[in-house]
Order: C-alpha cells, then structure tokens, then sequence
C-alpha cells in the first residue's frame, strides 16, 4: 500500500515511478471524459465529483494504511493534503498563460473542424 505522505508532486517517485504515474494519469483522464461524455457531465461539475473522491480516497488510504488510524492523525493527513492540493494550484498558475495559449489553440482548432464538417 502506498504511504499517504508520498506524493507523485513532492519529488517522492524515481524516474521510472514518475512515467508510470503519467501513464496512469493520462489514462484516467481518458476514461473521466469518455464518462462526462456519456452522462452529459460538464467540466466543473465532474471535477467537484474528482475532488469529493480524492477526499474519500485520502481519508480511506489514511484509515487502512496506519496501524493506529485516530482522528487527529487523520486531520493531520488532511492537512498534508491541503499543502499538496496548495502547491499544485500555485504551480498551475505558474502554467496559467502557456494553458490558455494551448486552449485557445484547440479552441480554433474545434472551430475550424466544425466549418469544415469534419468529425
């Protein structure tokens, strides 16, 4: 089982780790927008889901992955997991420009696919 303290943003993960964990991460996404396309799910509605799951998820690996799980152990892991979801934010404003510059490149990119008829 996974330690709740290592985290793929921390620099906790070798090398070799970090490719698996993108592989991962990329297939997830796939699979969450092939969902949210099925259902009809909107972007900000489906990451409120994904933040709602990573909690549980937090708090589950927290309660069956330390010998003595208390209450004030678990607060404490969630305070970790607001400093990580902190730094991640932080970084992804760092990101922000080079993501809107790539978003409105795929916006047209859309555009021009629905002039044209193309699927």
């Amino acid at each position: 089982m996974t330690d709740p303290d290592e985290s793929p943003d921390d620099g906790a993960l070798p090398e070799g780790e970090a490719e698996e964990f993108e592989r991962h991460r990329s297939e997830l996404y796939e699979r969450i927008c092939d969902y949210m396309e099925e259902e009809e799910i909107n972007e900000a509605y489906a990451a409120h889901l994904l933040l709602d799951a990573a909690l549980s998820m937090r708090m589950t690996a927290y309660g069956i992955g330390v010998e003595n799980p208390s209450a004030a152990g678990l607060k404490l892991d969630l305070d970790r997991l607001a400093r990580e979801l902190d730094k991640l934010v932080r970084d992804c404003k760092r990101g922000a420009e080079e993501f809107i510059r790539k978003a409105k490149e795929m916006r047209t990119a859309i555009e021009e696919e629905d002039e044209n008829g193309e699927e």
